[in-house]
């Protein structure tokens, strides 16, 4: 979609909010019956930091980015938060946010690793498979209590300045994952109605964006994964105010805008691959049933986890009781999400398939 059609597509939507991906309501017998208090929601992980051997000889992995990445950066701490709440249930203490797997994880196992390399803050060492500076809430523009992916880059710099990560290495057969999904778009008023001011945020984030994968490519990384941005306007955390039968299409413009731009900045780096998780996840939040894909889920923007506070978060205890303040369901398999804004595993395997090839083709791993 080019520019202009954006442009008018956006000007009647911020009059008319209306979303063609809805949820199917009714739903089967049983939705709501599987939802109680403090329930792990757990699923298909061993909750344990893997350990790479140094006898891999794959792709050096390097991943920056959010929550979508982050298998462990922002330490465990007292008292609990938005931003540590991986650390405890119903997540599963594996520093991720989601019931197990992410899509570090799935891009590394592309590469013959495991999982994603080891969280940069509990790493002891950097081995071959790599590292993941990834970190909850982030973005470009600072968030307290989180790095940005500015700073995740400067530690990254020094690490190899250092020589702590072989340059040789790095220059030869090495990729990084560029994940940002959104977080800086918290500080642009849901209920704007300026095309103007949307149109210069998005542009000021994708350039942004792009200073930093030229930077990494400067620092001598071999290619860049770049995610472009997932349609956020159907994330929990937007659709709850709809009853969650409905997305918010002026965030979901709001991305598109983003991605536009973002295809623009990084159309001229060789090397780079735009990861389309918008079409991804379009696909699978698609309500019109084509496809298996759209099929897959019961419930597509209602979160397997979720506050009881609808200005909460999944994970959120009450201070003093240490109660659980939120629902999980029983059977996060048969959900999208699995928090107000991050996929369950099964998400994320529905969203990473159809992306394999282009990835490994891109790395040339395949023909």
């Amino acid at each position: 979609m080019n520019l202009p059609t954006i442009a008018c597509a956006l000007i009647l939507l911020l009059h008319l909010n209306v979303s063609p991906v809805e949820s199917s309501r009714p739903q089967p017998e049983g939705l709501g019956k599987g939802r109680h208090h403090g329930h792990n929601g757990h699923s298909g992980d061993d909750g344990h930091q893997h350990h790479h051997s140094d006898g891999y000889n794959g792709y050096s992995f390097y991943v920056f980015g959010d929550s979508f990445a982050d298998n462990g950066n922002l330490v465990k701490m007292t008292p609990l938060s938005e931003l540590n709440r991986q650390w405890r249930p119903p997540y599963r203490a594996n520093g991720r946010f989601s019931n197990s797997l992410v899509e570090s994880d799935f891009i590394a196992s592309m590469l013959g690793q495991m999982k994603s390399p080891p969280a940069h803050s509990l790493a002891r060492k950097v081995g071959p498979a790599g590292l993941n500076f990834a970190a909850g809430g982030s973005g470009v523009y600072d968030v307290p209590h989180t790095h940005t992916l500015a700073r995740q880059i400067h530690t990254f710099h020094k690490l190899v300045k250092d020589g702590d990560i072989d340059q040789e290495l790095l220059a030869s057969k090495s990729v990084a994952l560029v994940a940002v999904s959104g977080n800086d778009y918290a500080r642009l008023p849901s209920d704007t109605k300026s095309f103007a001011e949307v149109e210069d945020f998005a542009k000021n984030v994708a350039s942004e964006i792009a200073a930093n994968v030229r930077r990494l490519k400067d620092i001598g990384v071999q290619k860049v994964l770049v995610n472009n941005l997932f349609p956020f306007g159907c994330a929990p955390s937007e659709t709850r105010a709809y009853n969650h039968t409905r997305c918010n299409e002026r965030r979901n413009l709001a991305a598109m805008l983003h991605n536009h731009h973002l295809a623009n900045k990084l159309a001229d780096m060789e090397d780079v691959l735009v990861v389309d998780l918008n079409a991804a996840f379009s696909t699978v939040l698609r309500d019109d049933g084509s496809g298996d894909t759209a099929n897959l889920f019961r419930e597509k923007l209602v979160p397997c986890c979720e506050s009881t506070d609808p200005k909460g978060y999944c994970g959120q205890v009450d201070p003093e009781t240490l109660d659980p303040l939120y629902d999980v369901c029983d059977e996060p398999h048969v959900f999208f999400f699995w928090d107000e804004m991050n996929p369950t595993m099964v998400g994320w395997q529905a969203v990473m398939g159809p992306l394999d090839f282009p990835i490994r083709k891109f790395l040339g791993l395949v023909k």
